[in-house]
């Protein structure tokens, strides 16, 4: 954990809490005004247990007087408890908003809440002079608190002007120009409003402070120890003398007068709850050295001694989390968050938490809040424009919080990459390329950003800007690997293959460890038609992050063009008998296409190779898809009891694993208990919170146990709620079945909200091919081919809507088409039958009879064929 979440945690556990009780029930003659007027004098004389004792009695006698319930609160802000005094006066507010508004925003200002402060005053209009005064200072350090110094200075030295007694606007006008930096005008103004008033400790301590600033170490000294004798006696440690004291000593020790410091370091001390800091740090400490357990028990004891101490809480709440007890997590975390102050780190994991449950909506509402309390804090606007940008009916907050985050720290290249990534997914090409040449001028070493900027030119056919980006990679940076294998990947993309090859093909020799190199190298033999090649080196980098699936699972995924799956097996089986340190995810991917084989007993075997102790995350995803499909073969031959067993198995595999949770509701689907299903599936919303797949689950129980209306309904009310857009393609589809009107409006919205998915333009052409839209349809395919250049459809259907138009093009799409399909029908069909159009019959032939082999009873074909032997 980090030195700062050790500093705070260890400085919110060492504050001292009022643990005070009242005496006994009696009252005087005089009644709660006795209690009241003995309480003032107390606390003027600084006895302020007294004070709280009589005040508390004073409540007893009159519990509905508010009046007496503001009193209390002033005595806790005097004494430092703004989050007492919140606490107290805030039931009060909606009945009293006059004698409550002012003290409970001067209440929650004082915790930095300056949101809640300004609602506060909101709540009333018609103040005292008084009440408006106090309340403009309340105003001027919101203004402070929320970004804007220079506004809240001008403020301040307006109310010091209307007062120049006033204490407040001096202390105010005095951290707003600190705020700023300007340290030697704050100590003109501490020394100009002294000159006029009496010693004050609070102006004196901020005048010391401003001159330690400003490394004035002697005369800090001096004025600090003046502040000490102008403070009044007090039987409480109060803020301000814990602060005077820790300034001054700090300035001493900086002077090396280590005597001098250690005297007030033993006053600090004296009055510091140091058991809970020590315990606190122990926790931290267990925390770091992996003793999650010690930790647990520390913070729990903690807890118990303070139950409010929200530190202790998001603490022990993040460490939930770290041992996956989500739900405790979350129930800690949203207890003690409080957005407006909480640190940034309790923030970002309560959020995370929130998001990985469905509740993203709830998560981005606590970060609204979070920001617009600290508009200038990066990460907390990061945080929020990129779950906005999530959120298709909130991208426009997302676009405005990245771009202030940027504004704010213009090096933050990965905010640049969302935003650009983002502007790819709504067609806006030329705001994601600004976005991405910014990135590369303020950070061109962020490779993973280069990267994209690269691709995302040679997709869209930039070629001259991707040369230059090449260029200034080998001019620039030469001498960094991953700028040369970028600039090798271009030149290969640009058709400079031999250039490619030669500069990987030297970068690895000279290294051979180089994963990045090895990888790209194997696209370029790929490319080539090299495929084993390519196959060795994703094994030779495999090798070198064994632990990394995404090498081997690309060596075998590329060793499956040109072997069948039981070849593929029998490789990789032999990948883990040579290579060790791959066993595990060969392995595991080996039963993985066993599985899909629907060999499950072969895969258990396989499985069962893998030792407990070796297990990683891979093979515990197999294991669980192969649990589901031994329910599910269970299921296909009614064997419940086993289908369930299996179901469940599946479910405790990874309890935070949804698609795993959603195994033993499928089973109760199939076995037609759908009521039992649909349960189920509450019981996973209440702890996954609303899901995609949780909406697309109870859409299929839906159709099967009422009807394909009922879904409809459903899932068409859930697109209106959540317009999310993974759950069109189930929508487009039972919208072609029940509400054939709506198709043109949802296939138009999949297609805004995911311009980039092959999929959505797919769906988008086949409704304008069907209702007639040829030219849309001929757009949509293009778009389509332009984002999955070997699709079969996209190219087949293309084809068949430019045979006359174009019919050359028509040609070469259909040949491009029957390549990547050759056991089509359809796509055999096609290609032969626009080859006949164009004259070339004897070259049309063979493809068709092919097709109709295929395709036997399909007469459309039949009768091309007829018409080609015609022809000829």
């Amino acid at each position: 954990m980090s030195y700062r979440l050790r500093l705070i945690l260890a400085s919110a556990i060492l504050f001292p809490a009022f643990l005070l009780s009242a005496c006994d029930n009696q009252t005087d003659s005089s009644g709660a005004a006795s209690h009241i007027n003995r309480a003032d004098t107390y606390a003027d004389q600084g006895q302020f247990r007294s004070a709280l004792i009589e005040v508390r009695n004073a409540i007893q006698a009159e519990p509905e007087n508010v009046d007496h319930i503001v009193k209390l609160a002033e005595f806790y802000l005097e004494m430092g408890a703004a989050g007492d005094a919140a606490e107290l006066l805030a039931p009060w507010l909606n009945d009293y908003p006059g004698s409550v508004s002012v003290p409970l925003a001067r209440a929650y200002i004082e915790q930095g809440k300056h949101l809640s402060a300004k609602e506060a005053l909101e709540q009333h209009a018609d103040y005292t002079p008084e009440q408006e005064f106090e309340a403009s200072l309340i105003r001027a350090e919101a203004l402070r608190l929320s970004g804007n110094p220079e506004e809240a200075l001008a403020r301040f030295r307006e109310l010091m002007k209307s007062d120049e007694s006033s204490v407040a606007a001096a202390t105010g006008t005095l951290e707003a120009l600190l705020t700023l930096s300007r340290t030697s005008q704050a100590i003109e103004t501490a020394d100009e409003w002294l000159a006029r008033n009496q010693d004050e400790p609070s102006v004196l301590y901020w005048k010391g402070y401003a001159q330690y600033l400003a490394n004035q170490l002697e005369p800090a000294s001096a004025t600090l120890t003046d502040a000490v004798a102008a403070l009044p006696s007090a039987d409480i440690f109060m803020p301000i003398r814990r602060n005077i004291l820790t300034t001054l000593s700090r300035v001493l020790t900086e002077q090396g007068k280590i005597t001098e410091a250690q005297v007030y370091n033993r006053v600090l001390a004296e009055n510091t709850n140091s058991e809970a800091r020590e315990r606190s740090e122990s926790a931290i400490e267990a925390i770091a050295r992996g003793e999650l357990d010690e930790a647990r028990k520390t913070l729990e004891d903690l807890m118990r001694q303070d139950p409010d101490n929200q530190i202790v809480g998001l603490t022990l709440g993040m460490l939930n989390l770290q041992e996956g007890r989500k739900e405790e997590a979350l129930a800690l975390l949203d207890e003690n968050l409080d957005a407006e102050i909480t640190p940034t780190p309790f923030i970002r994991a309560a959020m995370m938490a929130k998001i990985d449950s469905g509740k993203r909506e709830e998560a981005l509402a606590t970060l609204s809040r979070a920001v617009a309390s600290r508009p200038n804090d990066v990460d907390l606007l990061a945080m929020h424009g990129l779950l906005a940008l999530s959120l298709p009916s909130h991208s426009e907050e997302g676009i405005a919080s990245l771009s202030k985050a940027l504004d704010l720290d213009s090096s933050r290249s990965r905010l640049r990459l969302a935003l650009a990534q983002h502007y790819m997914q709504q067609g806006k090409q030329e705001q994601a390329l600004g976005q991405l040449r910014v990135a590369l001028t303020e950070s061109p070493t962020d490779w993973p950003v280069t990267q994209y900027y690269l691709s995302v030119l040679l997709n869209h056919g930039q070629e001259a800007e991707a040369k230059d980006v090449k260029d200034s990679l080998l001019n620039g940076f030469a001498d960094e690997p991953r700028a040369v294998t970028l600039a090798a990947m271009t030149e290969y993309r640009l058709g400079d293959v031999e250039t490619a090859r030669s500069r990987l093909e030297e970068q690895i020799q000279s290294d051979p460890d180089n994963a990045t190199a090895l990888a790209t190298l194997a696209l370029v033999y790929q490319g080539e038609g090299e495929n084993e090649k390519a196959v060795s080196a994703l094994v030779k980098a495999a090798l070198l992050s064994p632990d990394s699936l995404g090498p081997i699972q690309g060596a075998g995924r590329l060793y499956a063009r040109d072997n069948d799956p039981d070849e593929v097996v029998s490789w990789l089986k032999g990948i883990a008998e040579e290579h060790p340190e791959l066993a595990v995810n060969s392995t595991a991917l080996a039963a993985q296409i066993q599985v899909q084989q629907g060999k499950l007993t072969e895969a258990r075997r396989l499985l069962e190779k893998i030792a407990e102790e070796d297990q990683n995350d891979t093979a515990t995803q197999v294991e669980g898809q192969l649990l589901a499909a031994e329910a599910g073969a269970a299921a296909s031959n009614e064997n419940w009891p086993e289908a369930r067993a299996k179901a469940a198995e599946a479910a405790a595999l990874q309890p935070e694993n949804l698609r795993f949770a959603l195994v033993p509701v499928n089973i109760y689907g199939q076995e037609g208990k759908y009521q039992d299903a649909l349960s189920s599936l509450e019981e996973l919303e209440s702890v996954h919170g609303e899901n995609t797949a949780i909406d697309l689950m109870r859409a299929r129980l839906l159709a099967s146990s009422e009807g394909q209306e009922e879904a409809w309904n459903y899932l068409q009310s859930r697109w209106q709620e959540t317009q999310e857009p993974q759950l069109l393609p189930v929508l487009v589809g039972l919208a072609r079945v029940r509400s054939p009107d709506d198709v043109d409006e949802l296939t138009r919205a999949w297609v805004e909200a995911q311009p980039e998915s092959a999929t959505a333009r797919l769906s988008r052409a086949e409704y304008q091919m069907t209702s007639g839209d040829e030219s849309g349809a001929i757009a949509s395919y293009q778009a389509a081919i332009g984002y999955q250049p070997d699709n079969p459809v996209a190219l087949n259907n293309l084809a068949w809507l430019l045979r006359e138009k174009e019919p050359e093009q028509a040609i070469n799409l259909a040949s491009r088409a029957q390549k990547l399909a050759p056991e089509n029908a359809a796509i055999l069909d096609t290609y032969g039958w626009i080859l006949h159009l164009a004259g070339r019959h004897e070259d049309a032939k063979p493809l068709i009879e092919k097709a109709l082999d295929l395709s036997p009873d399909n007469e459309e074909i039949q009768g091309h064929l007829d018409a080609v032997n015609q022809a000829l």
